[in-house]
C-alpha cells in the first residue's frame, strides 16, 4: 500500500512546521517576509486539515488505484490496476462527467494438516472518482477486467475530430 500517509503523520507534520517556524524566530512580526510565510503556512494547515477530513476511515482499509486517462477523437478509456479482484468484486458507475470505481474483495483460506492448523482472513478495498475529460454516454460504456488491470471504455457523446493548424 505504497503512497498512503497515515492520518496522524500529517499531524505530526503540521506540529514540526509550526514548531520549526518558532524554533527560526520566523515568528517575529518584523520580519519581511513574515506575510508570504504566514500565507504559505495557512495554506499548508488548509491543506493537512482538508485531507484529514476527507480521508475515511480507517484509513488503512482503503486503496486508491492509480488511473491512466486517454482520449481519443470518439472515446475516453480509463485503465486502472486492481490486483487480485474478480469481476464480481467491482461496482462502476458512469455519469456523463465522472467515473466512480469500487472494488472490495473478502477472501478465508483454512489450512489443517498433521499438528498444523491455520486460518487466514484478507480484506481489500479500492476506491477511486475521476472526473472525465468529455462528456461520455454512460449507457454505452464497456469494462473489462483481465489479470488484475481493469479497462472502461467510454464513449464521447460528441465526437470531436482534431484538426492541425499550420502557423502563418
Amino acid at each position: 500500500m505504497t503512497g498512503l500517509v497515515p492520518k496522524d503523520d500529517f499531524k505530526r507534520l503540521q506540529r514540526r512546521m509550526n514548531r520549526l517556524m518558532e524554533d527560526v524566530g520566523i515568528s517575529d512580526a518584523e520580519s519581511r517576509y513574515m506575510p508570504e510565510i504566514r500565507r504559505i503556512q495557512d495554506k499548508m494547515n488548509q491543506v493537512i486539515e482538508d485531507f484529514v477530513a476527507e480521508t475515511p476511515a480507517p484509513f488503512a482499509d482503503v486503496m486508491k488505484p492509480l488511473a491512466d486517462v486517454k482520449e481519443t477523437d470518439e472515446e475516453v478509456v480509463v485503465t486502472m490496476d486492481l490486483p487480485g479482484m474478480d469481476k464480481g468484486d467491482v461496482e462502476i458507475t458512469v455519469t456523463e462527467n465522472a467515473l466512480e470505481v469500487r472494488a472490495e474483495r473478502k477472501t478465508e483460506k483454512e489450512e489443517k494438516e498433521e499438528e498444523f492448523y491455520r486460518k487466514e482472513r484478507t480484506f481489500a478495498r479500492f476506491e477511486r472518482s475521476l472526473k472525465l475529460p468529455a462528456e461520455v454516454k454512460a449507457e454505452d460504456a464497456k469494462a473489462s477486467l483481465k489479470d488484475g488491470v481493469l479497462e472502461v471504455h467510454l464513449p464521447k457523446v460528441e465526437v470531436t475530430a482534431r484538426k492541425k493548424v499550420t502557423i502563418e
